[in-house]
């Protein structure tokens, strides 16, 4: 807990480019100043943002399934959505800011490795609704849970792929084509995580947007990110604190930015 403070009290003194000011890219400038920090004024589906706060107070127990790094929050054998919900998905503004993301980006399919309870699958989902968008989860009754809710909105395209992470990645990554965004929250360890980064950076495409949750949570997830970031396919990577975002696009110049969000 200490290591995260200071973490962020770090992150706030190096901020730059407020609003995109300073950035001389238009591609860029339009990303972060429409899209982060919503210029642009889209607004979310009001049936995501009613089911998000449902899912706050329902009470209904799921089992938890040893997966990935421990959860600070819970090691017991049940938790309530409430709070699964409350706790370790997306909060309403950054689920916005996914739909946001979805949104600009008009990708051709969407990948979410951890679905959750498929809060932040419905925000990725509603904002590009006619692509399909696989998420992969690894706890059973998650996933159960999570396609019941998917069920209840009516998203065809949205698709829950129940099973272990490498391997339903693997089976998917042969169909991903052109552009596709990417988000990544499915195992809070060092070395998974780059390996399903890996994977996705290496699928011949035009162009891809990966987000990361979490890039904070711990020191093996803080070494990965900025290894990522590291990387020649990295061209653009995006410092939010609570989620970073890489764009892979190879007309960019190579940059790192952070933002208080």
């Amino acid at each position: 807990m200490i290591w995260r403070i200071r973490k962020y009290i770090q992150h706030l003194f190096y901020l730059h480019y407020r609003k995109g000011h300073g950035i001389h890219s238009p591609y860029l400038f339009e990303f972060v100043n429409k899209v982060i920090f919503n210029g642009a004024e889209l607004t979310v589906p009001p049936e995501i943002i009613r089911t998000h706060r449902e899912l706050k107070k329902d009470r209904t127990q799921i089992p938890e399934v040893k997966l990935g790094a421990a959860s600070h929050v819970n090691s017991t054998g049940e938790r309530s959505a409430a709070s699964f919900v409350r706790h370790s998905s997306v909060s309403e503004k950054y689920g916005a800011l996914l739909y946001r993301i979805s949104r600009w980006f008009e990708p051709e399919m969407i990948i979410e490795l951890g679905s959750g309870l498929g809060i932040s699958s419905l925000y990725l989902a509603s904002g590009s609704p006619h692509v399909p968008l696989h998420s992969i989860e690894g706890n059973p009754h998650r996933a159960s849970f999570a396609e019941k809710v998917v069920a209840g909105l009516k998203m065809e395209m949205l698709n829950i792929h129940q099973g272990e992470m490498d391997e339903e990645l693997n089976k998917l990554i042969p169909h991903v084509r052109g552009r596709f965004v990417a988000f990544v929250d499915g195992n809070h360890r060092y070395e998974p995580t780059i390996a399903y980064v890996r994977k996705l950076m290496e699928v011949d495409g035009d162009e891809a947007l990966i987000i990361m949750d979490d890039i904070y949570w711990s020191k093996e997830m803080f070494k990965a990110w900025n290894e990522l970031n590291s990387w020649p396919e990295s061209r653009v990577s995006i410092d939010l604190y609570q989620m970073g975002i890489i764009l892979l696009r190879r007309d960019l110049a190579k940059a790192n930015f952070k933002f208080k969000f």
